[in-house]
């Protein structure tokens, strides 16, 4: 790829970057409010990309944007072509589950939630992907947003235009005999259905309006609203005709709507986000166990601990490739968060077995091995990618991170070793 021209050419506006494979498939997408800023930072290595990125760069042979005329259209649209493209190095929004999602109700499928006395008034909320029912017709579904700061922040410009409840049904009938609507009435974000402020016809052309934004077809609501505007006019409905005016002009405000993204892509420290480091220990065959810490952010991550006892069977082989194997299908067969980056206690066979496993289990995780030697003295580094051997040539910092890692797997899994050893001795 010719970074430089890339680079060169590239646009200093908001909008949405696409790295393309030599078949044209996109690898990575992401959102910028500069994309010609944004795009720079991918080659320029002091900054501490990490491996996955180092491996995405390399594997890219070009690069395609699209501009959006705000930061707010840059950030819906990322979330919509993510959903759509599935891009291979998009980990997290593929595997953190924690999203956040808009859900809004469809006309004439409302839930018991979302129905008022005087009629049907959908409620715009906020879910976790997560809980969501993917096989659910009775809503629709935005998202998911790996920022869930930048999709609220984005959410408040949008009510200014397009008013919507978010309310209980509980609290809309408490506004509702208090004869008033609550705060986001009095401030215009919600149009007040509470206190029939706005008829269902009314409310469901912003709701409408809302769900085109958020398909990305800005430009047709525009030139709906236009086209709204003149009709109002020339019937001398000057004070409606004036609403819609203000929302065109809200609209065309949008570029200048500054919501918090940054362009400063990588981290200054190197540092792995997630790693996993597995460890077996034994004596034996009886007290076999396995081992998995976590560190995130160059930290250990306790909470994230997770130790297995070995299974044996009378014709299973007992070798510590075998226990590790064990340990590595068990671990990916739990729909646990994914790791960056993989380090096994052990030399080449063991960094073997790892790739095994992740192939036959379709996981697509970097893997670096440390033999540490008998008397534990040593600490050589094998690695299943060139990419990641080039990323830790001579970074010590995050090598120290990565021997951590492998000590405190051993740590815990001779903790967990004792313990059912001491346990089966006082039986």
């Amino acid at each position: 790829m010719n970074s430089y021209k890339t680079i060169t050419n590239t646009p200093a506006s908001p909008g949405v970057y696409r790295f393309l494979d030599q078949k044209g498939k996109v690898l990575y997408l992401g959102k910028a409010k500069n994309l010609k800023n944004r795009i720079k930072q991918y080659f320029m290595k002091e900054l501490g990309r990490g491996p996955a990125i180092e491996i995405m760069v390399q594997e890219a042979v070009d690069i395609k944007w699209i501009e959006t005329d705000s930061e707010i259209e840059a950030v819906i649209l990322e979330a919509e072509l993510i959903k759509k493209l599935k891009p291979k190095y998009n980990v997290r929004l593929k595997d953190d589950k924690s999203f956040l999602a808009i859900k809004i109700a469809k006309s004439g499928h409302p839930s018991p939630r979302l129905r008022s006395a005087d009629g049907e008034f959908p409620l715009v909320e906020l879910v976790r992907f997560k809980n969501i029912d993917l096989s659910d017709k009775t809503a629709d579904y935005f998202g998911p947003y790996p920022s869930g700061l930048l999709l609220k922040k984005s959410l408040q410009y949008l009510r200014k235009i397009f008013p919507f409840r978010d309310c209980s049904k509980t609290k809309f009938n408490i506004y509702k005999r208090k004869g008033r609507p609550c705060i986001y009435g009095d401030i215009r974000v919600c149009s007040g259905p509470c206190n029939e402020w706005v008829d269902e016809k009314q409310y469901g052309k912003n709701i409408s309006y809302l769900k085109s934004f958020l398909r990305g077809k800005k430009q047709l609501i525009i030139a709906s609203l236009e086209k709204e505007m003149n009709r109002l006019s020339r019937a001398k409905k000057f004070e409606e005709a004036a609403l819609v005016r203000n929302k065109l002009a809200a609209l065309n405000h949008l570029k200048d709507v500054a919501i918090g993204l940054r362009d400063d892509v990588f981290e200054k420290r190197i540092i792995f986000k997630r790693i996993e480091c597995y460890d077996i220990a034994n004596i034996g065959s009886k007290y076999a166990v396995g081992s998995m810490v976590v560190f995130s952010d160059g930290k250990s991550d306790k909470e994230e601990y997770k130790k297995f006892k070995i299974r044996v069977s009378d014709d299973q082989e007992q070798s510590d490739l075998a226990r590790l194997k064990q340990v590595l299908e068990r671990r990916f067969g739990n729909n646990w968060p994914k790791p960056d980056l993989m380090v096994i206690d052990g030399g080449t066979l063991q960094l073997k077995i790892a790739l095994e496993v992740l192939k036959d289990t379709g996981f697509d995780i970097p893997v670096v091995s440390i033999s540490k030697g008998p008397k534990r003295q040593k600490n050589d580094f094998h690695y299943g990618n060139p990419f990641v051997a080039s990323y830790l040539a001579g970074n010590d910092e995050a090598k120290n991170i990565l021997i951590s890692a492998r000590d405190e797997a051993h740590r815990f899994a001779i903790e967990y070793y004792r313990k059912l050893h001491r346990k089966d001795l006082i039986k």
